[in-house]
């Protein structure tokens, strides 16, 4: 039976839930403000499963590389495909101990098909790494502006989804009557999902919900000498956009006083990048997006236990490429199909328990 789902949201958590439930035959309503400091709308859009300071294997990582591909195959989506680049990405040893850890750990049967060991240094002449380091081979990045924009036509085009850019305050939501008052007259919903990004903050239906806002900020270069043909990760990533522009990031902040770029946030990245590339470089642009994080850095998705016509989906920190379309997919599953196989450590439920 055709349902009306409201999702309130527009960046990656939001789309890719919107897709799905527009392939069901859903009536979707996706309403989002446009706010500029979203992280979905500044990110550089990385999917790579080795991460962190230590170089792990990220929670599900295979796995989630799979929903990727399994995501974009679809028919109704292949042409989105254009927005995504596979690529390796380079990991420079910082240290002889991460040298040493590696050298037994690339060839384990976990990573033998995802790290390529290289003990000679790679491009010398422009990056600082005298020991060499490790491939990342099956992960790239998103050009996630125009991924989103994409969305938004083919979704717009091919299953009529309605997308209203405006706020609506929380106080318009009747989760009982399952209504929105508008203007006209109350807008009737069968199920709303709140897929905000940080902002989930301030909704009073998710108080119990932990989300700690961390705030990154992105440089933009311009280097027509470097000619690199990987992303690079070293304390800051480098992404080759096209036409001599590398996206450069990204700071991680608590706390901080502005949803602004500042000065300092341009020092922090500069100082990183210094002492990862040898040839100059322009500062062509500097922006920042606030990323939804939370305490065991796990995503957030699954129904309110009082409200089930009330969902969740977000909290994907850094890595919501590589989160939304698995997510998105337990969620639907969970909707409209009642089988849920949301990990507990990704649960909703977690923070009522």
């Amino acid at each position: 039976m055709k349902q009306r789902i409201v999702i309130l949201g527009g960046g990656l958590a939001a789309s890719f839930m919107a897709a799905r439930c527009a392939l069901r035959g859903h009536k979707v309503t996706i309403i989002d403000d446009q706010h500029p400091n979203s992280a979905s709308r500044v990110a550089a859009g990385l999917f790579n499963i080795i991460t962190g300071r230590f170089g792990a294997l990220s929670w599900l990582g295979p796995q989630l590389l799979e929903e990727i591909q399994a995501f974009f195959s679809q028919a109704a989506f292949s042409e989105l495909q254009s927005h995504l680049h596979y690529a390796p990405i380079y990991r420079p040893f910082k240290t002889i101990e991460g040298y040493n850890k590696w050298i037994g750990r690339s060839v384990a049967p976990i990573f033998q098909d995802i790290v390529q060991f290289y003990e000679q240094p790679q491009h010398p002449h422009l990056l600082h790494n005298e020991m060499g380091g490790i491939m990342i081979q099956p992960c790239g990045w998103a050009d996630t502006g125009r991924l989103l924009r994409g969305f938004e036509e083919v979704l717009t085009r091919d299953f009529d989804v309605q997308y209203v850019a405006r706020e609506i305050p929380y106080t318009a939501f009747d989760l009982e009557k399952k209504t929105i008052s508008l203007e006209k007259e109350p807008y009737a919903f069968d199920h709303v999902i709140f897929a905000e990004g940080y902002r989930m903050i301030h909704n009073p239906w998710l108080k119990d919900v932990r989300i700690i806002p961390n705030k990154g900020e992105i440089l933009l270069l311009h280097a027509p000498s470097w000619k690199l043909p990987f992303v690079l990760s070293r304390k800051v990533y480098l992404v080759h956009i096209g036409d001599d522009q590398y996206v450069c990031g990204s700071t991680y902040r608590n706390q901080f006083e502005t949803t602004e770029p500042t000065e300092e946030g341009k020092a922090e990245i500069l100082s990183h990048l210094a002492k990862a590339v040898k040839k100059p470089f322009d500062v062509v642009g500097h922006w920042a997006g606030i990323r939804p994080t939370t305490p065991n850095r796990r995503p957030i998705a699954g129904s309110l236990p009082n409200h089930p016509q009330v969902h969740v989906l977000g909290g994907f920190g850094t890595k919501g490429m590589l989160l939304a379309p698995f997510t998105s997919r337990l969620l639907d599953q969970l909707i409209f199909e009642g089988i849920d196989e949301i990990p507990k450590e990704a649960h909703l439920d977690r923070f009522f328990s």
